[in-house]
């Protein structure tokens, strides 16, 4: 039995990828692989002894006509999958979106087969047709039995006017296709009559003069005198003379007779008279030869699973053809035949929705909530969706796995994704909500065994001595993630699901811990205060000589000395100890915090200030001078050493504080001294002296005054 179109169209979706796969073994691919859970449905590769490896990917559509997205989502996978070529196999057949797509984009790379085309090739291989589809076959042959195939019909005369059953079918299908959302593909022919109209090509002429002619008689109200040099008539009267018969491709031809011959003769030579004003006697008739005329056709069509009648006009070519949309009951029983194909159930509740180009039924089976599209006029399946619900979906895992318990459940249109812990291990299992059915797709380990990993990995590397398993969760179907706690803290652990290794974690250990943390670090210290931030601890702690700031990371493996104080009462004693070196009566004045220590001291002979480090009490800078009376003192004390000054007394004493330095004026037994000091250092800058008596020693005094005011 060979395979037809229908065969194809009525086979199921196993039986025609045991035979393609058949197919592909004849046709050299000797390694092929189905493909569960892809895009498409099979992988083979052949190897050429020239060109080498052909790597081929095959996507059998079942549903209605292909269209431009699977082209480009075949097309896609080629790269994908490093493959050379794609085969899309659509029994229905493609829209022409698809044909222009493939013709334009993937020439070479993309192959497409309808029904018809699989068929071919399937007989072409000597692929069988399965045992189930016997009946199936046996159904089809009925059918074809009962159809009236066109036949060619011989006629014993010639045509006029050409006539292709093809032709007629092509334009009566752009004309549905025209008017209703049907492609021109799915109009088929089943059964056509073709109605003719007899007519008469008779040459004449009238003797004794040159007056002669091929005139066509139609009927007795339609004659053409001098048909062979009309515009319309003229090829076709030369071309009907040259054969003696035709044939017209029907299943039935009818033949209308307006005229006889002889009384087309008749009014031929009476017309010729009346015209050429001469006795019919001189009107000679030569030849005379029957035509036949295609004057209309009946046609009996097939669109998809429905049926039309029409008539069209083949001289006008007018068509009038109708198509009613097919019943409800014709729909509603597609539904429950897809449902049961997709689902294994019949609907319980449908909602239909009736337009122009779509027929949509809505509604829900026992377990599934279901959404499909024909087309209301060829009752092609235009698309379904079928959705399990949430509760079945739970029921179905309930029943696939009674003693598991589901950690979760992610759902998209097609598939739900669920971790269901088992025994020993987590199983990944992916549900098509589409027609329910179960598929274990990765496997993790069990919680409590991914524990002893994670508890063992946190307690060798962190400062926590103990945890319990808290809560638990799968991620991305991929990973678990832990949560441990105990009293030193927490820890969250990602273990990977393949190798049950570690994988990543986070670690916190409690404010109790960083404590005990701290003083284990800082024995004697007393912690004052401790907060948090996102990612460690902020101490502070004292103990008798200093206040420290400490910086904890939350997983307690990092301490930092952020900052080091000295205790003030500490630092007052230092800087007090420092400014009595620089002078024993030094005492200190006041102390602030700013950088680091600051102390101001107040003694006899020198003030100034000291810088102490903040941490340590280091001296690090110290800035001081002598007093007005230090300096007065070792003035004096120079002008006796030096100037044998019994009594020197002191007139003025200028201080320039921002200059370091003083301006002094002393009165001896004779003379004025005056001289600028180094407040820093007591070292005499300048030194003028001038006689207190006389006209010169009045003018050098002046001059003096306005240097040392």
């Amino acid at each position: 039995m060979a395979w037809t179109q229908k065969l194809v169209m009525a086979a199921s979706r196993d039986a025609l990828m045991d035979g393609i796969i058949g197919l592909l073994k004849e046709m050299g691919f000797r390694d092929y692989e189905r493909a569960s859970g892809a895009d498409f449905d099979l992988v083979a590769i052949r190897v050429d002894p020239i060109a080498g490896p052909e790597k081929l990917l095959v996507k059998l559509h079942m549903r209605g006509l292909a269209g431009p997205k699977d082209v480009s989502a075949l097309a896609g996978l080629l790269k994908e999958q490093k493959a050379d070529k794609g085969l899309l196999i659509s029994p229905a057949g493609f829209t022409r979106d698809a044909h222009s797509l493939v013709s334009e984009n993937y020439r070479g790379k993309v192959t497409v087969w309808d029904g018809e085309k699989l068929a071919s090739v399937f007989n072409k291989y000597s692929i069988g047709v399965p045992e189930g589809l016997k009946e199936a076959a046996e159904e089809v042959g009925g059918e074809e039995a009962g159809k009236e195939e066109p036949e060619e019909i011989e006629l014993d005369a010639p045509l006029l006017f050409d006539f292709s059953a093809d032709e007629l079918m092509k334009r009566v299908s752009r004309y549905i296709a025209s008017k209703y959302p049907v492609e021109p593909r799915e109009v088929e022919l089943e059964s056509l009559k073709v109605e003719l109209r007899e007519a008469y090509v008779i040459s004449w002429s009238i003797d004794g003069s040159e007056e002669r002619g091929r005139a066509v008689v139609f009927s007795p109200d339609e004659i053409v005198l001098k048909g062979s040099e009309d515009e319309k008539l003229s090829r076709a009267v030369k071309k009907a003379l040259i054969k003696d018969t035709s044939k017209v491709k029907a299943t039935g031809v009818e033949v209308e007779r307006p005229i006889s011959a002889t009384d087309a003769v008749v009014l031929l030579k009476s017309l010729a008279s009346r015209t050429f004003s001469v006795n019919e006697n001189r009107v000679t008739i030569f030849e005379l030869r029957k035509v036949y005329i295609p004057e209309r056709a009946l046609l009996k069509l097939k669109i998809g699973d429905n049926e039309a009648e029409g008539e069209v006009d083949l001289e006008k070519m007018e068509m009038s053809i109708e198509v009613e949309p097919l019943p409800e009951a014709y729909f509603m029983k597609k539904a429950r035949e897809v449902l049961k194909e997709e689902t294994g159930e019949g609907p319980v509740e449908v909602e239909m929705e009736k337009g122009q180009k779509k027929i949509k039924l809505r509604g829900r089976t026992e377990r599934f909530s279901f959404l499909m599209a024909f087309n209301p006029y060829t009752g092609r399946l235009l698309g379904v969706q079928t959705e399990m619900t949430g509760e079945a979906l739970e029921a179905l895992l309930r029943e696939a796995f009674p003693t598991g318990k589901v950690l979760g459940v992610e759902r998209d249109k097609k598939t739900a994704t669920a971790d269901v812990l088992v025994g020993g291990a987590v199983k990944v299992v992916k549900v098509d909500l589409r027609n329910g059915k179960v598929e274990e797709v990765g496997r993790l380990p069990a919680p409590n065994i991914a524990f002893v990993r994670a508890r063992e990995t946190v307690i060798r590397n962190f400062p926590i001595s103990d945890v319990t398993l808290g809560s638990y969760r799968v991620v991305n179907h991929k990973y678990l993630e832990l949560e441990l706690t105990g009293e030193d803290g927490r820890a969250v652990v990602k273990i990977d699901g393949k190798t049950g290794e570690v994988l990543d974690y986070l670690v916190e250990v409690s404010e109790k811990k960083a404590r005990e943390l701290v003083k284990e670090r800082y024995p004697g210290y007393e912690i004052v205060s401790i907060s948090e931030s996102k990612d460690e601890y902020i101490v502070s702690a004292i103990d008798e000589t200093s206040e420290v700031r400490l910086r904890l990371s939350k997983d307690g493996k990092t301490i930092e000395e952020s900052d080091r104080i000295l205790r003030r009462q500490l630092a007052e004693k230092i800087a007090e100890e420092r400014a009595r070196e620089i002078d024993p009566e030094a005492r200190i004045e006041g102390i602030e915090l700013r950088n680091d220590w600051v102390a101001t001291f107040i003694g006899v002979r020198k003030v100034g200030k000291l810088v102490l480090a903040r941490g340590t009490g280091e001296l690090l800078k110290v800035e001081s001078e002598l007093t007005e009376r230090a300096i007065e003192e070792e003035y004096h004390k120079r002008l006796r050493e030096k100037y044998n000054e019994g009594s020197p007394r002191t007139e003025r004493l200028t201080h320039y504080k921002d200059r370091n330095y003083v301006h002094i004026k002393v009165s001896g037994r004779d003379r004025l001294y005056y001289a600028r000091i180094d407040t820093r250092t007591g070292e005499v800058l300048s030194e003028d002296t001038v006689p207190k008596r006389g006209l010169t020693a009045r003018i050098r005094q002046m001059q003096l005054e306005g240097r040392y005011r």
